[in-house]
């Protein structure tokens, strides 16, 4: 599989984590996990092939938001695209500029095409 498609999925909730993880999987990415921002960074810092973090906003400790700028900092040209089910948008205010926001539920075709439109834009 192309190191292209490699993706770090954060998300703190097990079942929803595991489906989408299986799901993109199916759908050619292949799926690094992690259940939080400390743990997803130690992923970032192993990992110079990551072609997209897909992250919740809300998330134990640090969120989201924190979560892409370090990872930025790390990885500077990384693809980064939130997803939320509280919110409609990410906060312009907390968000990084070129980052992508995907509203949940998503459908998988909705959820690949946004990951893809990330990658191909970096």
């Amino acid at each position: 599989m192309p190191a292209m498609r490699l993706l770090l999925l954060v998300e703190d909730d097990a079942l929803v984590r595991t489906t989408l993880a299986e799901a993109l999987a199916e759908a050619g990415f292949e799926v690094l996990e992690a259940e939080d921002a400390e743990s997803a960074l130690g992923v970032i810092a192993e990992h110079d092939d990551l072609a997209v973090l897909l992250t919740d906003i809300n998330l134990p400790g640090a969120d989201g938001f924190a979560l892409a700028r370090a990872a930025r900092r790390l990885r500077p040209r990384l693809p980064v695209v939130y997803a939320s089910g509280r919110y409609r948008e990410a906060d312009p205010l907390r968000a990084l500029p070129d980052a992508v926001f995907l509203a949940k539920p998503f459908t998988l075709s909705s959820a690949v095409a946004t990951l893809e439109g990330a990658i191909g834009a970096h």
